[in-house]
């Protein structure tokens, strides 16, 4: 979620060979429920050890939404609070993530033994799941402050970045960058210190100063919400300043979306259909969204919380409040985390990995 709410705050397991036993004719019931015993245990450790990417792709063939498996690494890098995972297969690139005011790195994975504190929200995990499945090692770092600052944190983030990138044998690779909202600010001035193959600037303008862009500033994306004017035309200014200064810029606009009754369980893995419906209901009710479907308000001014306490089900709905924040956010489309272009995202970021 994008400067909204304070938040709490890979090597994988490498895939392994299926094994092939010739099994002789059981005649006896011991030696029958010996067999039905071992296929059982068979069974466990095989979904134990897929590689998440598999997991990840049966999930999008059955059409069920569920969480990415994986394995993150919590640790301090020089002082800041780190979250990162590396791919199933060896890595080709890495992708440093810039979180927005009043978030964490914690938001870009699931709750796991690993990173028990983690809280997992939809959008920023779908977008470290598609990095992953890119073959892009994921570094997150947490700000100092609530928001980013644009004086020593950026060199303190350019020096864990290659200190880790050392530590974890992926120094030769290209870095891309991607930042949202306060992240984006810092992503754009990080830039301008150290070498990205590519840096994706989401919700924000960015950050350049008086002197624009420095010689060799990299491929920038700017992926914002039209709804956002008064940030449109500030992106269209840097825009045209990067463009004047020989970057090559892509833009991508991300729009408001109805909410429909499965919107919420669709996006967010693990919320139950029913449960989905019955916000809707409430949403209709209400007159939170319009005969369309679409958002009246913000998410952060719609007063849906207390809605749902009203009718009685607060309980079932609390664990997934935060989620349930974001993709109203996401819905109104004005300011916030989005997963919904990542493919054309990366496909972009992948063309300019050297």
């Amino acid at each position: 979620m994008a400067g909204t709410i304070p938040r709490p705050s890979k090597p994988t397991t490498p895939p392994h060979a299926a094994r092939r036993l010739a099994l002789r004719r059981l005649t006896t019931p011991v030696a029958s429920l010996a067999l039905l015993l071992f296929a059982a245990i068979g069974v466990l450790l095989y979904s134990k050890t897929t590689p998440p990417t598999q997991l990840i792709a049966r999930s999008k063939e059955s059409g069920i939404a569920l969480p990415a498996l994986s394995s993150p690494t919590a640790e301090s890098i020089g002082g800041a609070r780190a979250i990162w995972e590396l791919p199933a297969a060896p890595a080709r690139a890495v992708l440093f993530v810039a979180h927005g005011c009043s978030c964490s790195p914690e938001n870009f994975w699931p709750p796991s033994q690993r990173c028990p504190r983690c809280v997992g929200l939809p959008e920023d995990v779908a977008i470290t799941a598609g990095a992953l499945r890119r073959r892009f090692a994921v570094l997150a770092v947490s700000s100092a402050g609530e928001c980013w600052s644009l004086g020593h944190e950026v060199g303190a983030a350019k020096r864990a970045i290659q200190s880790w990138t050392a530590k974890n044998g992926l120094g030769d690779l290209p870095v891309a960058a991607l930042g949202a909202s306060s992240g984006g600010y810092f992503v754009s001035r990080l830039a301008a210190e150290m070498s990205f193959a590519a840096i994706v600037i989401m919700i924000s303008e960015g950050a350049f100063g008086l002197a624009g862009a420095p010689r060799g500033y990299p491929p920038t994306m700017f992926l914002h919400m039209p709804k956002d004017r008064r940030r449109v035309a500030l992106v269209e200014r840097n825009m045209k300043m990067l463009r004047s200064s020989g970057v090559e810029v892509r833009e991508l606009r991300s729009l408001e979306l109805p909410l429909t009754p499965t919107l919420l369980s669709e996006r967010i893995p693990g919320l139950d259909q029913g449960l989905s419906e019955r916000i809707w209901t409430i949403f209709s009710e209400e007159a939170f969204v319009d005969e369309r479907g679409y958002m009246r308000k913000d998410g952060r001014a719609t007063p849906w919380k207390d809605a749902v306490v009203k009718r009685g089900f607060w309980e079932e709905v609390s664990r997934w409040a935060e989620h349930i924040q974001e993709e109203l956010n996401l819905a109104y489309g004005k300011h916030e985390m989005t997963s919904i272009q990542a493919d054309e995202m990366f496909n972009w970021i992948l063309e300019h990995l050297t």
